[in-house]
């Protein structure tokens, strides 16, 4: 039988209130609404379910028998998902991030999501790479830089600032520094970030306003830029990183930010990145809203 279940409870109301009116007004749908449905109901049945005329309606004795079978049916409809969204947050929740926001800015407060949500358990993993979360059976993903198209739906959480940053001890070895063209910038640089995602080109601005693409031919590659940051700290050399990660080691005079006229785009942009927003669960709307929440925090200096 080729069934409309949205008519079902339509004709409860009907049933409930004894007046198509009436039901349309409970239900905040149309009166033409509710006789299409009654109409419709009726043709697939084949039997007619209301006795009315323009002074009453009342159930016939297949209308009241339907009514009779149809309203524990739905009762218990309501009973399960009741229940399914009282367990709602309950259970696992699969999340990737990076290294970065995992170590400098979730790890000082994740403890806060497990009082909030006792009963969801975090499996989260580490990665460089854009994560697949189909492929990878992930419910939420940290992403960093401009997105392609995927059909996933994305929520920015971040936009990061990329500055140059070298020991107080190196920037006194190396005087030049203190006023350095580019070119003479970009010679210091031995160790920098490259991830997946990252930016492809970066781009140098100076005092002409023009861009130029950054090379650092010689330099190291690496993924983790918190292990740039603590290598720069240790005096090997200059290096372009988010103000935000290098902030505390320039509060302990550990580091110092240097050519602030040559300016770096674009900035990066970080995304947590989930399969849909109309399907979204309460467990990811849970972590969604409490990682929005602690960038915002971290990223404000708060």
């Amino acid at each position: 039988m080729n069934w409309n279940l949205n008519d079902l409870p339509i004709f409860i109301a009907i049933a409930e209130t004894g007046s198509i009116s009436k039901a349309a007004i409970k239900l905040g749908i149309q009166k033409s609404s509710v006789s299409r449905s009654l109409a419709r109901l009726e043709d697939v049945l084949d039997i007619r379910l209301l006795e009315r005329n323009s002074r009453f309606l009342k159930l016939t004795s297949d209308g009241e028998q339907l009514y009779t079978q149809l309203t524990p049916l739905l009762d218990n409809i309501d009973r399960v998902g009741n229940e399914v969204a009282s367990q709602s947050l309950v259970g696992e929740i699969n999340i990737a991030t990076t290294f970065a926001l995992s170590r400098e800015v979730f790890a000082p407060k994740l403890h806060l999501f497990t009082q909030r949500y006792p009963d969801i358990q975090l499996r989260m993993r580490i990665v460089s790479h854009r994560p697949n979360l189909l492929e990878e059976k992930l419910d939420l993903a940290i992403q960093l830089g401009d997105l392609k198209p995927s059909g996933f739906y994305a929520k920015p959480l971040a936009q990061l600032k990329l500055f140059w940053f070298c020991t107080p001890e190196y920037l006194a070895e190396n005087p030049e520094l203190q006023s350095p063209n580019s070119e003479m910038l970009q010679k210091h640089v031995t160790f920098y970030h490259v991830q997946e995602n990252f930016p492809a080109t970066l781009y140098i601005t100076e005092e002409d306003n023009i861009q130029r693409p950054i090379a650092f031919n010689k330099a190291n590659q690496l993924e983790d830029v918190l292990l740039i940051r603590d290598m720069i700290a240790n005096g090997y050399g200059v290096t372009l990183l988010p103000e935000i990660y290098c902030r505390p080691l320039c509060e302990q005079g550990k580091l110092v930010q240097i050519a602030p006229n040559i300016k770096v785009t674009p900035d990066v942009k970080i995304y947590a990145v989930y399969a849909s927003k109309t399907s979204q669960s309460p467990r990811v709307k849970a972590i969604l809203n409490f990682m929005e929440e602690l960038t915002q925090q971290y990223f404000s200096g708060n």
